[in-house]
């Protein structure tokens, strides 16, 4: 399963990289790093913004890198903006997996992940935020409850990247 999304976020990004090399002086696509989601979790995305228009796409893959609470998630959306200038309110939805695995129950780390049981499911989570462009960069800050099968999922991220 991990090794198939790889795939597809590396076809994705490789077919709209050169498709997009066709319009030269547009960068409608971002690789970013982003922190929050379901807690301390550390994922890469990819994001393209449709030329001209103010919706977009992103798919995500992400992990915690904890020691006794290990988090894989994996998801993909779209977006509208709302603004015509640099910095957007940013609203979307998300629709993705979650997998947590609690290896030690007797052992604690600083994990910060929400939820802090093992859990393998999928989720839908809004997105509400912030986007800031500049020439070669985008910031993205913002708030993204979700709802698993156990009830709610706050969340929250901040997201560094470089335009394309």
């Amino acid at each position: 399963m991990k090794k198939g999304l790889l795939f597809l976020i590396i076809f994705l990004f490789t077919y709209i990289n050169l498709y997009s090399q066709f319009k030269k002086n547009i960068k409608v696509n971002a690789l970013s790093f982003e922190l929050g989601k379901t807690g301390l979790i550390y994922n890469l995305n990819f994001d393209h913004r449709i030329k001209n228009k103010n919706i977009g796409y992103r798919a995500s893959i992400g992990s915690n890198f904890a020691k006794y609470l290990n988090v894989f998630s994996a998801a993909g959306g779209g977006y509208f903006l709302i603004g015509k200038k640099k910095i957007l309110l940013e609203i979307g939805i998300d629709a993705g997996l979650l997998n947590v695995d609690e290896i030690s129950d007797d052992q604690r780390g600083l994990t910060l992940i929400y939820p802090d049981y093992s859990i393998k499911t999928f989720y839908s989570s809004l997105n509400a935020g912030v986007r800031i462009y500049s020439q070669k960069s985008l910031f993205r800050a913002g708030v993204s409850p979700g709802i698993i099968k156990d009830g709610f999922l706050p969340g929250g991220y901040i997201s560094f990247g470089f335009l394309f």
